[in-house]
């Protein structure tokens, strides 16, 4: 098992983490050869992009596990190591799953002149009361507005889907040299923990996204 251990004390105070994904990558790429005039004409662009994110953590295509054999030392573990409590790890074993966020889109936009009934201008001050806008008022502004496509069938739950798995949750403690992430003595467990969909064994839960959001202010 490869882990990853970095301290994020400045950023994230109190929290270390050891997380353990065997990650393999395949590239391939064509060469490159110049377009001829006729075929540059040919090309179209827009002022948008379309942004689909499909990641798996010990699982195959399927969402079955790879290596997971329940109840031993096996590499689908992720490890937690909190500040001040070094040498003790709440390790989640058995830990796999999936994400896919589809067809997310992503353009830019600009926020309309007038304000609502909802206006609240304190949304935009700093702790100290000062305004983090211009007169805390983001009328105008240039924003990013983020999409899902809109032409969907009822019943259809495709925009994003996820599969998680923890199968224990337990103490470990370091053992002289050896850290604590890479010892399975604890064989009981506090938790155990599961996302998914019950029309199949491992079926990811699906969600459905309709409208938009708006991110200013950056």
């Amino acid at each position: 098992m490869k882990a990853i251990k970095n301290h994020l004390k400045n950023k994230l105070p109190g929290l270390l983490f050891v997380i353990s994904l065997p990650i393999s990558c395949l590239v391939q790429a064509a060469g490159l050869e110049p377009l001829k005039d006729i075929e540059l004409q040919s090309i179209s662009g827009g002022d948008a992009i379309q942004l689909t994110v499909r990641l798996r953590n010990n699982v195959d295509a399927s969402n079955n596990p790879i290596g997971c054999v329940p109840d031993t030392l096996n590499p689908c573990r992720l490890g937690l190591e909190f500040t001040d409590r070094e040498g003790k790890w709440l390790m989640l074993k058995e830990f796999y799953g999936t994400i896919a966020i589809e067809d997310m889109r992503l353009q830019g936009a600009t926020l309309r002149n007038s304000n609502s009934s909802y206006r609240d201008t304190s949304r935009f001050e700093a702790s100290d009361g000062a305004c983090l806008l211009s007169a805390c008022n983001p009328n105008g502004l240039t924003a990013i507005m983020l999409t899902y496509p809109n032409a969907k069938a009822a019943g259809e739950y495709s925009d994003m889907t996820t599969f998680l798995n923890i199968g224990r949750m337990a103490l470990e403690f370091d053992n002289g040299a050896t850290p604590g992430y890479m010892v399975d003595n604890n064989s009981g467990s506090a938790l155990a923990f599961r996302i998914s969909d019950s029309a199949s064994s491992n079926g990811a839960m699906q969600m459905r996204f309709d409208g938009s959001a708006m991110i200013y202010g950056f």
